[in-house]
This record gives C-alpha cells, sequence and structure tokens, in this order.
C-alpha cells in the first residue's frame, strides 16, 4: 500500500471517528431525532478533503522519484564506500539529492558522509563532505540531518552516485534522487 493511499485512508478514517463523536455526544444529551447531522457531515468531507490534498502532495513526490533504495550501512566498519548506479532520463530538468544515513542505535553524536554523484563522461556533478548534526524532535528517538542537494545533470545517461561513511553507527542509508520531470515514478515500500 502507497504512502499516499494511507494518507487518504487515515484522512477518512478521522473524518468517520470525528464526525461520530460529535454525534455521540450530542445524542448524549438529546433525543436520537433531535441530533444535527450538519457538523459531523462537515467534519467528515474537510477531513476526507485535507486528506485527497495531502494524498495528491505525496503522490506527486513519489512520480517525481527517479531512483530510490535503502542500502544496510557499514555499522563500525567504516570508512565504508555504497556505489548506487542509476540513468538519468532528463537532463536538464532539476533534480534533487537526499542521502540519510540512519540507525536503530540510540544517535548521540554527529556523523560525517562524503557524497559523490557522476556523470557518463565521468565528471562529478557532486562531490562533497559533510557533518551531519543530531536532531531530536519531540516525543521520537533522535536522527541525523540528511544530506539534500538540488541539481541539473546537464548529461542523460548512466550516473553514478557513491556515498562514503566517515563515522560508525550508521546500519542503514537511504538514498534518494527525484526527477521534476519525472511523472510516473514510485517509492519504496515504508516512505
Amino acid at each position: 500500500m502507497s504512502t499516499s493511499m494511507i494518507i487518504l485512508l487515515a484522512a477518512v478514517a478521522s473524518g468517520l471517528l470525528f464526525g461520530g463523536l460529535a454525534v455521540y455526544e450530542q445524542a448524549r444529551r438529546m433525543p436520537w431525532r433531535q441530533v444535527s447531522w450538519k457538523a459531523p457531515i462537515w467534519l467528515l468531507v474537510g477531513c476526507v478533503a485535507l486528506g485527497g490534498v495531502f494524498s495528491f502532495l505525496d503522490s506527486d513526490v513519489a512520480g517525481q522519484t527517479l531512483y530510490e533504495v535503502e542500502a544496510d550501512g557499514p555499522g563500525a566498519a567504516v570508512p565504508s564506500t555504497t556505489s548506487f548506479p542509476f540513468v538519468v532520463q532528463h537532463a536538464t530538468a532539476e533534480h534533487d539529492l537526499m542521502v540519510a544515513p540512519e540507525s536503530s542505535e540510540r544517535i548521540t553524536e554527529p556523523i560525517r558522509v562524503h557524497v559523490r554523484m557522476s556523470g557518463p563522461d565521468g565528471r562529478s556533478l557532486v562531490d562533497e563532505e559533510r557533518t551531519l548534526d543530531v536532531r531530536c524532535p519531540d516525543d521520537e528517538p533522535c536522527e541525523w540531518y540528511t544530506f539534500s542537494r538540488d541539481l541539473v545533470p546537464g548529461r542523460a545517461g548512466p550516473h553514478d552516485l557513491e556515498v562514503t561513511v566517515l563515522s560508525p553507527g550508521v546500519t542503514s542509508v537511504h538514498v534518494r534522487v527525484g526527477d521534476a520531470e519525472k511523472t510516473d515514478g514510485e517509492r519504496i515500500p515504508g516512505y
């Protein structure tokens, strides 16, 4: 099941829940035939409409996915380089690159990564080392910030992305390359 469908179903379920609670609260205080259906229906319609908008926005991101993979990380064996080959279809379109190191362990320290992307002629489009700091969203486990970059490849054909993890603790690496002109891409399961 796609993330877009999950968003839409969650919105429908929320609308039914909130609408049902509005009916229940009224039914507790007055006879059943006096219950107003206006608020419950508007709650359902509003939730479904919001779910539809967010589902559409998410499907647009999915459709623009050129390449996506979640690969095993090196753990403690660093430095470690993983190569991700993919094919650029629209050379003049803006592409967004995202590299997200992840860990199954508790994250407390920043990590260093080196990202290099080269085109069919071997020319580097990205060659950058970054320190990814730790961020701790409320009520969620800490994670590292992602490496993100926008670029225009300039040439169609096979490209190679190399991610070198320079710090220990990375158990997986999530890589996504988006193409602004692509419309039929798909996200990997879970995203």
